[in-house]
Formats: C-alpha cells, sequence, structure tokens
C-alpha cells in the first residue's frame, strides 16, 4: 500500500491497547519498552565484573552484548509480522514471559557459554516484545493528535529506560553484582505478562502458514547485517571478520527478496517499501539508532577516560537528560500536531545533528564538566523528537494489519544504526591516541562527523517526506 498524505484517517476498530481502566493498557506497553531499553543499555557496565567472574577473555566478553544485540536486531521484523498475522497481545504476552525467564537464566548463570546462550534466547525474546508492543499501541489510535500524543509517551519510556540503564547499571552491580542487572527486568515482565490480557484488547487475528524459508532468509540475513560492524570494532572494515557476515547479510537479504516475489503469500509485502515516506522514515530512524547509539557512548567516554569520572558519577551526570525527557514529552505531541509531521521530522532531526556539534565543542581535556552536561540536554530532547516523529512517519497510512512489519521494520533500522555508530565513530575517538588530551581530539572529531550524518539525514527526510502535508 503506498502511503498517502498524511492526513487524519477515519478510526478503524480499536484493534490494540484499550485499558478497561484508563489508559492502562498504554501503561503496559511503556513498561515494556522501558524494559526492554533498560536491558540494553544495563549490561554495558557489568561486562568487566562478568569478565572477571566466568572467565571470559577481554575479546570474547564484547559476545555477551554481540549476541543480544543479533538476535533482537535479526528477528525484529519477523517477530513484529507473526504479531499481525497470529496475534500482537498473544505474541506480546510470549515475549514478556520468555524474556523475564531468559533474564533468570543470565542472572544464574555459572558458565560462559550458557550466558552467551541466555543473552542470544533473550535478545529474540525482545524482538516479540518491541514491534508488537509498538503496533498494539498504534493500531489503537488514529492518526493525528491522538497517535502524536500516546508516541511522544513511548518515546519517553524509550529515551528514560535508555538512561536509567547508564545511571543504575553502575549502583546495581555495586550492590548486587553484575548478577543484579538481569534480576531487576524479571518482576517488570512477569506482572505486565499477568497484566497484559485483562488490560489489552487485540484484533481479531487473521492466520495463516509462515513462509518458512523467508522468515529464515530475513532473520539471518538482518542479524549478519546487524553483527558485521561489531566485527570492525576489532579487526577492522577490511578484514575477512568484518566483510564475510556483510558479503552474507547481502546475499541473503537479496535471496529473501527474490523468494517474496515469487510466494504466494509473502512474508513481507515488498511493495510498502516503495513509499518515499516509508523509506525517508527508516533513513531518519537509520540517523536516529547512529546518534542515540554513539553520542551517548562518546558523551561517556569523555566524562570517564579524559576527565576521570567513575562510572557512577557520569551515570549521574547525564542522569538529568532523561528527567527533562519526561517533561518534554507531556508537550511533544502538541507541538507535532501543531509543526506537522514532516517538519517536525525535519527539525528534529536537524537540530540532533546541530546539538550533537555543540556537545562536541565542549571536549576538551580541560573541558568544563558542567557546560558539557547542560548541552547534553537539549541534545537529550532532540534525540526523543527524532525517535518519535521518525517513529510516526514510519507507521503513517500503513494499514493496521501490516503494522506489525512496519514496527519491526523501522526498529531493525534503528539497531542497524546503533551498530554502524558505534562500529565507524568509536574507532574514530580512539584513532589519535590514549592520552586524555589526544582522546578529547578523538572524540570531538567523532562528535563533528555524527552531526554531519545526521544534518544530511535531516535534509534528505524533508525531500523524502514532501507527500505529508502539515495537520493543524
Amino acid at each position: 500500500m503506498e502511503v498517502q498524505q498524511a492526513r487524519t484517517s477515519p478510526a478503524e476498530p480499536p484493534a490494540g491497547t484499550q485499558a478497561r481502566g484508563p489508559g492502562f493498557g498504554l501503561v503496559l506497553m511503556l513498561c515494556a519498552q522501558f524494559m526492554v531499553m533498560l536491558d540494553a543499555s544495563i549490561v554495558t557496565v557489568a561486562i568487566p565484573s562478568i569478565q572477571d567472574d566466568l572467565g571470559f577473555s577481554p575479546t570474547d566478553v564484547q559476545a555477551v552484548i554481540t549476541a543480544y544485540n543479533t538476535a533482537f536486531g535479526g528477528a525484529l521484523i519477523l517477530c513484529g509480522r507473526i504479531g499481525d498475522l497470529f496475534g500482537r497481545r498473544r505474541v506480546f504476552v510470549i515475549g514478556m514471559v520468555a524474556f523475564a525467564a531468559t533474564s533468570l537464566l543470565c542472572g544464574l548463570s555459572q558458565d560462559a557459554v550458557v550466558l552467551v546462550v541466555g543473552r542470544v534466547l533473550q535478545g529474540f525474546s525482545a524482538a516479540l516484545i518491541a514491534p508488537t508492543a509498538l503496533a498494539l499501541i498504534t493500531t489503537s489510535t488514529p492518526e493525528g493528535p491522538a497517535r502524536a500524543k500516546a508516541m511522544s509517551k513511548f518515546g519517553m519510556a524509550t529515551v528514560l529506560g535508555f538512561i536509567s540503564g547508564l545511571v543504575f547499571s553502575g549502583l546495581l552491580v555495586e550492590a548486587w553484582g553484575w548478577q543484579g542487572v538481569f534480576f531487576v527486568t524479571v518482576p517488570v515482565g512477569l506482572l505486565v505478562a499477568v497484566l497484559a490480557p485483562r488490560f489489552i484488547v487485540d484484533a481479531p487475528r487473521q492466520p495463516r502458514r509462515i513462509d518458512v524459508v523467508g522468515a529464515v532468509l530475513i532473520t539471518l540475513g538482518v542479524a549478519l547485517l546487524v553483527a558485521a560492524p561489531g566485527q570492525s570494532v576489532a579487526s577492522g572494515f577490511g578484514s575477512t571478520n568484518f566483510l564475510l557476515p556483510l558479503a552474507l547479510g547481502v546475499v541473503l537479504l537479496a535471496a529473501f527478496v527474490w523468494h517474496q516475489t515469487r510466494h504466494p503469500e509473502p512474508l513481507v509485502r515488498l511493495g510498502l517499501f516503495r513509499s518515499p515516506v516509508i523509506r525517508s522514515a527508516n533513513l531518519v530512524s537509520i540517523a536516529s539508532g547512529i546518534s542515540s547509539g554513539a553520542a551517548y557512548l562518546l558523551a561517556t567516554m569523555f566524562l570517564q577516560e579524559v576527565l576521570g569520572y567513575s562510572p557512577i558519577k557520569a551515570g549521574l551526570i547525564v542522569a538529568p537528560v532523561g528527567i527533562l525527557n519526561i517533561l518534554f514529552g507531556f508537550v511533544l505531541g502538541r507541538l507535532i500536531t501543531r509543526l506537522g509531521l514532516r517538519v517536525s521530522v525535519t527539525a528534529a532531526t536537524v537540530g540532533s545533528g546541530l546539538l550533537i556539534g555543540l556537545v562536541g565543542a565542549q571536549v576538551s581535556a580541560s573541558a568544563n564538566v558542567w557546560l558539557f552536561a547542560i548541552a547534553l540536554l537539549p541534545m537529550g530532547m532532540a534525540f526523543m523528537a527524532t525517535t518519535v516523529t521518525s517513529t510516526l512517519a514510519a507507521t503513517t497510512g500503513v494499514a493496521n494489519h501490516e503494522q506489525g512489519l512496519a514496527a519491526g521494520v523501522r526498529q531493525t533500522s534503528f539497531q542497524l544504526g546503533i551498530a554502524v555508530g558505534v562500529a565507524t565513530l568509536i574507532p574514530i575517538a580512539s584513532a589519535s591516541g590514549t592520552t586524555p588530551g589526544e582522546l578529547a581530539g578523538g572524540i570531538h572529531t567523532a562528535m563533528l562527523v555524527l552531526a554531519a550524518i545526521v544534518v544530511a539525514a535531516g535534509v534528505l527526510a524533508w525531500i523524502g517526506l514532501r507527500r505529508l502535508t502539515a495537520k493543524r
């Protein structure tokens, strides 16, 4: 289906988060998104403790991160589509139970192999949750002010979860060891799974047979593309470790496209991607992933390795970003409605790039940490606005029965952006040397490169989103 010009379409029968108590179904979705994003960032700080306790080598311990990211990124499109076909609430509940169980497995692991396997299963469980939660929200709210308001809250949960992971991971590791970063999500997952059938009403299912070959091809293809940039950090972009998974991923996705054009009931309707709006929204989602994944890591690297702050103190410096975004989330929906989606996406993306440049300008070995912390605040707001507006654009005009697919594609784009951003910008930051002055210069350069990438994405988005008209 080609995306039409953005205007509020007649509301379809509610198909998602309908609370029997006021807004409680939406609250459950926000809790789920908070939990998934918390887990995406909280494990990083626990890596040194995991390495010491389970006997990982310095290289192999990164598998704890890459195993999760690869499984999560690789399965998002498939899981979003499974939700469309077999019931989003059902898939969501299964994902929440599985996520709680695999988190418990990771926390109880006494062996490196068990932990890595647990992280793979945890990543797949998160992929069951994320696109179905987003689709349950978009299918229950008509395009326009209602959806903008709901997605602003979803953005709040996303940013707050990610920032909370950075802030509280050090505290959890000190209090309960590395196991604490896994145990913290278990009660949340179980509670949401128990309440979801009572407070979330799903659309009638339209089950059909799954295209198994297509499912395997797209999952492995995307997983390899997500994993490949991470290999470049250790081995370089010219290494076999990077080029082989990249080439295999491209081949598998090409085979997937060929297979879908010939299958009577394709897993993914390829016509969805003919829309310039969908393509532009996912381009911005990639840029959003690059900026969100790299900027906070660069900021944390600067605070810890240049200015010498502990992980806990560095987290507390970043914490006000999450607090401010809670407040910003309450007005963002109205702002998007007033400006229109095209202007909002472009302004948020270009603004993110310019503010990354402002933060980068504060980076030096003799920097004033308070000026740096203040510069982080508007950057964080722009990141949330980019996430929310790109998600709205990526789901605008898409039929209800394909919202899970659209959500999975959008979140896959974001995950690819994170992988590419970390793989390309962290080496740039480290290339100048290891002394505080040299490292500060490298971080400054990496942030300027990042700023240019994001601004360029914003300009391209303005061109690609010309079909969207301002909604008043």
